[in-house]
């Protein structure tokens, strides 16, 4: 699957540094994915933010502010800034900030362009503010070193860069998306900054599965790569099997009979759809606390007032949330959960 959640069409093998930890998907694997990522298909983002985008923005907003932990920049760069929901959220914490993004996706640039903010296609030499920030955005690049060094070309002096990604220390949901090509362990990352020019301030892991790193400018020549610890592929293997398993594990546990009623909306109900295709047929409707994200999964969504007490329902949240859910709805109906199976 795709970040947009778009299906593949293809299955691709990921490759692992046991000396550094980086997961990464090579180039002729790459070439096997049916569309440029970030062409005029891609749909995460095209259409102006939601509630839901601009909550979720404003955690990150709220990161990246601590990180900065300075008096409010002049001038935000914000490269890859998707439907413009961080700059927005941003703008609510530094009112007084002007801001700029870079998006290559038109459709989405298009939606970030209506919160009144320029935005640019690519990152063009003399584009520089004082703080730099990039969301989600190194694991899909082909060259993550040339990326760091054109962020660090854009910070304007006295100026830094905020880096948030995921965190590939840990096996997790990160590993499916097909076009994320990297999956950096923190000190991986760190090591890759300091190649490009940076001095790594903070690097803290992130809510959620998720890294931040505080980037400054150094002169000099760049620091040359650590040799890193002995770093196993096998946790990731096993993370990758069990998703393979999920499918059969499901399909045994489901006490049948019911109708079979999907809990969530999101970006698991999508990777639940490629990754168990079986356990996905016998859903007949989708049901969640919104609405919003249902479109474009083939199923009629339900409030959940009018579930009924013989439907089954399938969890598709991620399997943290998942003892919380099935707390709350497991009173009034049969719950199917997996998260002894994954744990994130």
């Amino acid at each position: 699957m795709l970040s947009d959640g778009a299906p593949c069409g293809v299955s691709v093998r990921r490759l692992h540094c046991r000396s550094c930890g980086v997961g990464w998907l090579p180039p002729f694997e790459a070439a096997r994915l049916p569309r440029r990522t970030f062409g005029d298909a891609y749909a995460l983002g095209a259409a102006p933010p939601t509630a839901a985008d601009l909550a979720r923005a404003g955690g990150y907003a709220g990161r990246i502010a601590a990180l900065w932990n300075r008096a409010p920049p002049a001038t935000v760069l914000d490269v890859g800034c998707g439907n413009g929901a961080l700059m927005a959220a941003l703008g609510i914490l530094w009112p007084a900030a002007r801001f700029r993004g870079v998006e290559p996706a038109p459709r989405v640039a298009a939606a970030a362009r209506l919160g009144g903010n320029p935005v640019s296609r690519s990152l063009r030499p003399g584009m520089r503010a004082s703080l730099v920030v990039s969301v989600n955005v190194i694991e899909h690049t082909p060259d993550p070193l040339g990326f760091l060094r054109s962020l660090r070309r854009a910070v304007a002096p006295g100026g830094a860069a905020l880096l948030i990604c995921p965190d590939g220390a840990l096996p997790w949901l990160e590993l499916l998306m097909a076009d994320h090509r990297w999956s950096f362990t923190p000190a991986a990352l760190a090591g890759l900054a300091a190649q490009a020019g940076f001095m790594v301030e903070r690097n803290d892991p992130a809510p959620g599965g998720f890294q931040a790193l505080a980037l400054r400018p150094v002169s000099g020549r760049p620091t040359a790569p650590q040799r890193r610890a002995f770093m196993s592929p096998g946790p990731r293997r096993s993370y990758l099997g069990a998703w393979r398993a999920l499918d059969g594990i499901l399909d045994a546990r489901s006490a049948g009979g019911g109708r079979r009623v999907c809990f969530g909306v999101g970006e698991v109900t999508r990777l639940l759809r490629m990754q168990a295709p079986k356990s996905w047929s016998r859903v007949a409707a989708l049901t969640a606390d919104d609405a919003a994200g249902a479109q474009g999964l083939g199923r009629p969504f339900l409030a959940p007032a009018d579930l009924r007490p013989d439907d089954e329902l399938l969890l598709a949240v991620r399997p943290g949330a998942q003892p919380a859910v099935a707390a709350r709805l497991g009173e009034r109906h049969a719950v199917l959960r997996w998260d002894d199976v994954l744990a994130r």
